[in-house]
């Protein structure tokens, strides 16, 4: 996939046959196309910007572990009118410190972007942890690093991260397995380490009424370098968790609710002059539209216009965004 240079995203709006001078298709006249000028006029009724960050193709703040071309300069644009920006990604492998550094690396303003900027489902989850009041139960996780550090930094204790304990089996199942006590909730989300085993741990401690069940997201896939690589992402864990046990998950990422509920508790943040940026439609725009905000798809990572097009056809309204531009960098005017 070839993404589009400042100069690149600026030419998209100067060809004549190409959908943004349109108006997309007769179908979609609900989404308007930005440039700089529109997009000034609309920035006025927004006071606080959310946006999606992170992989390899999810090309919104950054690409792999490079900046996407103009995008910081939008930040600086943005903090120069006294724009409140918040940084939301579905990714609950890093830990907000970590992204925060990554951020400061590639350029962008650390005043205004650092830890406190930061939300990811990582954090979302150790908050709800928090909240529910586990009175010293311990949660059994099935997670990467960025769930240990939150949880950590909120003393909330766990177990059962890491590559499981090879077992002699005999015959094609196993029929005992061996479990913790003073269990309050079972964690899912994207871990390298998921097997069998674990699936059968999360299913039996979830048989407690009283056990939380809470999952990270439900991304079915991740990006990679490699588009001819399917790479399976927290969703498909969860699935098989929630066929095991029977019970459905409090899910706190994108497109769902409890991340939007940290984030106005946060922030107090009005809806209604809230936008949310972001490269989908399934999880970004759905975000903003679920929770009465303004949204804006960027055409440089994964969904295009082809996508809410269709999305508008199959009425599924929830996942047209009211604004397109090809990038971030595109709406910024050449002299700030």
């Amino acid at each position: 996939m070839k993404y589009p240079t400042i100069i690149d995203s600026l030419q998209l709006f100067r060809e004549q046959d190409h959908p943004l001078k349109a108006g997309l298709d007769p179908k979609c006249r609900s989404t308007k196309p930005l440039c700089p000028d529109s997009f000034a006029k609309v920035m006025k009724s927004i006071d606080t910007f959310i946006f999606d960050a992170d992989g390899k193709l999810t090309c919104v703040l950054w690409l792999g572990e490079s900046v996407m071309p103009g995008s910081p300069r939008l930040i600086d644009y943005l903090v120069k009118h006294n724009k409140q920006i918040i940084v939301l990604t579905n990714n609950a492998t890093k830990s907000r410190a970590v992204y925060a550094k990554k951020l400061a690396k590639l350029g962008y303003n650390s005043q205004k972007m650092n830890k406190n900027n930061l939300v990811n489902p990582a954090a979302v989850v150790a908050d709800t942890l928090q909240r529910s009041g586990l009175d010293g139960k311990r949660v059994y996780l099935i997670g990467e690093q960025g769930l240990r550090d939150e949880m950590d930094e909120l003393g909330i204790e766990y177990f059962g991260h890491g590559p499981e304990k090879k077992q002699e089996i005999d015959g094609a199942f196993m029929y005992d397995i061996k479990l913790e006590e003073n269990v309050g909730a079972v964690v899912v989300g994207y871990e390298k380490h998921f097997d069998y085993t674990k699936m059968m741990k999360a299913a039996n401690y979830l048989r407690e009424e009283g056990v939380l069940f809470v999952a990270t997201n439900e991304d079915e896939t991740c990006p990679g370098p490699n588009p001819e690589v399917v790479i399976p992402d927290a969703g498909p864990i969860v699935a098989a968790i929630k066929c095991a046990s029977g019970r459905d998950p409090l899910t706190v990422g994108k497109p769902c609710t409890p991340a939007f509920n940290y984030i106005k508790r946060k922030w107090n943040i009005n809806p209604s002059r809230t936008m949310m940026i972001g490269d989908r439609t399934n999880t970004d725009v759905k975000f903003g539209r679920d929770h009465g905000m303004k949204t804006l798809l960027v055409l440089s990572g994964c969904h295009q216009i082809e996508d809410i097009i269709e999305n508008q056809m199959n009425e599924r309204d929830d996942m047209v965004p009211d604004y397109v531009a090809p990038c971030l960098g595109a709406l910024v005017p050449e002299r700030m």
